[in-house]
């Protein structure tokens, strides 16, 4: 292993020790506090990443690069989503009260996800990198629909720091990583009538393992997963949207994606095109920082 490599292992290592520790002296409810002061850092020192990311974002939204919304969006999106990190931290470095997890959000559209489940074969919650997310299935859960999360281990994290967290609301955790077997764990749990929470917003790491897509402003290889599990489980998919981080974070279940008419790859667009219409709808909340996306160049086409 390359001494670079090693070194930056340790240093992500540290980092996450480091701040696990902060968050449990200064417990869950100054979690979002302490990541949007270290947003606000990384958003400054940045500076040549976030001047190149500011020209992306431009393009993607179809401002001009000297628009002075999109810097502000963009310290936004810095603040919001490494506050939302850190509160997944400490949500799941040990169990928090029920009503304490309840007053950080408010949940809207869950008729649609009633009126999807009663075909019986589960459904499909497509959510994306907007905040926190998490709190969506540990609610759920609480409120007694059986939920699995399909995620990936994240290079800040400890191996199995997720998958515990997960565990501790009683929600089933599943490593995308896992490849065939973590698809077969997927239908397993659509087929027993469960909730199978899942993102697409950012590229897999091969382009054999995906579809090639134009995702904002970027030609990247989107997951395919989500669209061929919808087609081989014929589970509804619906769509999860982030509408507000403050006061407290909002998130609406919108009715089913409509699928299964063409191919595979214009389901897969479908999904595409509607989880970039969502971070549109709300980019100061899309976590337009995460490597999958800011480090993948523009599509040749729209290079000035």
């Amino acid at each position: 292993m390359k001494l670079s490599l090693r070194f930056r292992r340790a240093r992500r290592r540290f980092t996450f020790v480091s701040l696990r520790r902060l968050l449990r002296l200064a417990g869950l409810a100054r979690a979002r506090t302490i990541g949007n002061v270290l947003g606000e850092l990384q958003f400054h020192l940045a500076r040549p990443q976030r001047l190149r990311m500011q020209r992306e974002v431009a393009v993607a939204l179809g401002r001009s690069s000297d628009d002075p919304s999109v810097p502000a969006l963009l310290r936004e999106a810095y603040r919001v989503n490494n506050g939302a990190v850190l509160e997944i931290v400490s949500m799941f470095d040990h169990r928090h009260d029920d009503d304490e997890l309840a007053a950080m959000c408010e949940l809207d559209g869950l008729e649609n996800l009633r009126a999807a489940m009663t075909a019986g074969r589960g459904a499909i919650l497509l959510a994306t990198h907007m905040g926190n997310a998490a709190l969506v299935p540990v609610r759920l859960a609480k409120a007694g629909w059986a939920v699995s999360v399909v995620y990936r281990e994240a290079r800040m994290m400890s191996a199995g720091f997720l998958q515990s967290g997960f565990e501790l609301y009683g929600i089933q955790g599943i490593l995308a990583n896992a490849g065939i077997r973590a698809y077969a764990q997927m239908l397993s749990a659509l087929k027993q009538g469960r909730v199978v929470f899942v993102m697409l917003d950012q590229g897999v790491k091969r382009a054999e393992d995906g579809q090639m897509q134009r995702f904002l402003g970027k030609d990247m290889a989107m997951p395919a997963g989500p669209a061929q599990l919808a087609r081989a489980s014929r589970a509804p998919v619906l769509p999860l949207a982030t509408t507000a981080a403050t006061p407290k974070w909002k998130f609406s279940i919108e009715p089913p994606v409509p699928l299964g008419q063409g191919s595979l790859e214009s389901d897969v667009q479908t999904l595409v095109a509607m989880t970039e219409r969502q971070i549109l709808q709300a980019p100061q909340l899309w976590s337009w920082h995460h490597r999958r996306w800011c480090k993948r160049p523009l599509a040749s086409d729209l290079v000035a």
